[in-house]
């Protein structure tokens, strides 16, 4: 088990950005790998006051992609920030980043065999 802490970071951004932001973990010295999934969504809502009213047939989403690394807790900082950078596009809706502890790490494929996996 790994004993340095490790973070999740999650990251919602627009599909069109993807390229920048994948460049920009690339350009990182220790890059971390990541995970991507499409998704659908809605923000705090539209028009003044922020507020949204669906109907049984209006459904409003917006399309982003949820970014997923597991890091070191000292570089999660640096790879908030690049992909904050690259993803800007100074438009309502860019999306969001945000960070958990992860408790426990493993690598299936160096820790699964030691813990007794059948061989």
């Amino acid at each position: 088990m790994n004993e340095e802490p490790n973070v999740l970071i999650t990251a919602f951004i627009k599909p069109n950005m993807e390229g920048h932001v994948v460049k920009a973990l690339h350009d990182l010295p220790e890059f971390p790998g990541f995970t991507i999934d499409r998704i659908r969504g809605q923000g705090r809502g539209r028009g003044a006051g922020g507020q949204f009213h669906a109907t049984e047939y209006n459904f409003s989403y917006q399309e982003h992609l949820q970014m997923q690394i597991v890091c070191r807790e000292a570089i999660s900082g640096e790879i908030c920030s690049r992909i904050a950078r690259a993803a800007w596009t100074g438009s309502k809706g860019d999306g969001i980043i945000f960070t958990q502890v992860v408790k426990n790490f493993l690598r299936i494929r160096t820790d699964g065999k030691q813990g007794g996996a059948p061989e």
